[in-house]
């Protein structure tokens, strides 16, 4: 990918606004200064690889947390217009709900909330029940 110039990847891939994002990673990557495979093994805190993770151009919360759910970390919920819309139906009969409580609906997985949201059953359809 780092061989690929801007405008062939953006419209190839169709990654809009994304596409600069990808290619600098591409690039880091292929020149050594970013050593994705390092992350699998680093043995710090999961808050602490999240700031790093959030550091890189184009890495933001919700793209922070899935990288971390594919690392094996499971401390946070990727949260996007999908997921509150998910928690909403799921858990408060359609009401409008905040990225917050998203989160909040998750905590008491503790540090495994991550990962019962990756495997939650959306397609269940509840009448309004709580998570209990």
């Amino acid at each position: 990918m780092a061989h690929i110039d801007v405008e062939t990847l953006g419209t190839k891939a169709r990654l809009g606004y994304r596409t600069t994002y990808v290619l600098d990673l591409a690039l880091a990557v292929a020149s050594g200064k970013l050593d994705l495979e390092s992350l699998k093994t680093l043995d710090i805190p999961t808050s602490e690889l999240r700031e790093y993770l959030l550091t890189i151009k184009g890495v933001g919360a919700y793209a922070a947390a899935n990288l971390l759910l594919i690392l094996g970390r499971y401390d946070f919920v990727p949260v996007d217009s999908s997921a509150v819309k998910r928690v909403s139906s799921e858990w408060y009969g359609g009401q409008h709900v905040t990225k917050m409580q998203v989160e909040t609906a998750f905590e008491q997985w503790k540090e495994w909330k991550g990962l019962a949201y990756w495997f939650w059953d959306w397609s269940y359809k509840s009448s309004g029940a709580r998570l209990e």
